[in-house]
């Protein structure tokens, strides 16, 4: 196995934590939950509609086996996207999308798996459809890479970033429930990358960032500018950084 194989599997055994923690939570408390309260909830329908107690025994069975499709459907949905190997797949296509060579997938690998606690940060993300779950910060020599967000893996080359610069952006999301919808009203915080051949390309300072982290808590992303200033970039307080 390569280094970038190393990493890979190291990351796949940060996020089973967490997949691993639903997937109990699923299967044994939320689904035996689901089966008892479709059996109750059938069963005593039956006995409101002028049935027997036999005839709440019947409505339990039913009630139950409902439960049991309704789970099906639901586990069939939700077991795949906590596999370990997803979460690998959408870190190697974030590597391939910055068009890394094998020296420099080698060096990326070696960084992250040698980077100290010191310029780690791990959180949890608590937002709207967030569910508690958690994301982590690295800073090595070279590269920046956010894990947990969405999207899920975002890796930046410290060498093709000319400024950064902090915003914060007004955000509404909504959230569908069986017979509701809430809407959520928060402040995304975000750390954009201007990239040093944005002019090139016929980007000006004005275009959105070529590439952006976003933290639901200003404190993490103070938090993560912080390790950010130890690569020699300046900040102040109007956002900016870099000349």
């Amino acid at each position: 196995m390569d280094t970038y194989q190393k990493w890979l599997q190291a990351e796949m055994e940060w996020i089973d934590i967490y997949c691993s923690r639903i997937r109990r939570q699923t299967l044994f408390v939320t689904t035996p939950l689901v089966l008892a309260g479709t059996a109750v909830l059938i069963g005593a329908l039956t006995v409101v509609g002028g049935g027997s107690m036999e005839d709440f025994g019947y409505g339990a069975v039913s009630g139950f086996v409902l439960g049991m499709i309704v789970c099906s459907i639901f586990l069939l949905i939700l077991l795949p996207t906590l596999r370990p190997k997803r979460y690998a797949k959408k870190i190697d296509k974030c590597v391939r999308g910055l068009s890394l060579n094998e020296l420099e997938k080698e060096l990326l690998a070696r960084e992250m798996l040698e980077a100290d606690e010191e310029h780690k940060i791990s959180y949890t993300i608590t937002g709207p459809g967030a569910k508690g779950t958690p994301g982590r910060f690295v800073l090595t020599p070279h590269f920046a890479f956010l894990e947990g967000s969405c999207p899920y893996a975002i890796l930046v080359r410290l060498s093709d970033v000319a400024k950064i610069r902090r915003n914060e952006e007004r955000k509404t999301a909504a959230e569908r429930h069986a017979k509701s919808r809430t809407v959520y009203r928060f402040t995304l915080y975000t750390i954009g990358f201007y990239r040093k051949d944005r002019f090139q390309r016929g980007l000006a300072n004005s275009d959105l960032p070529d590439e952006a982290f976003g933290f639901f808590d200003a404190g993490v992303r103070e938090r993560v500018m912080g390790l950010l200033r130890e690569t020699g970039i300046e900040g102040d307080l109007d956002g900016m950084i870099g000349g």
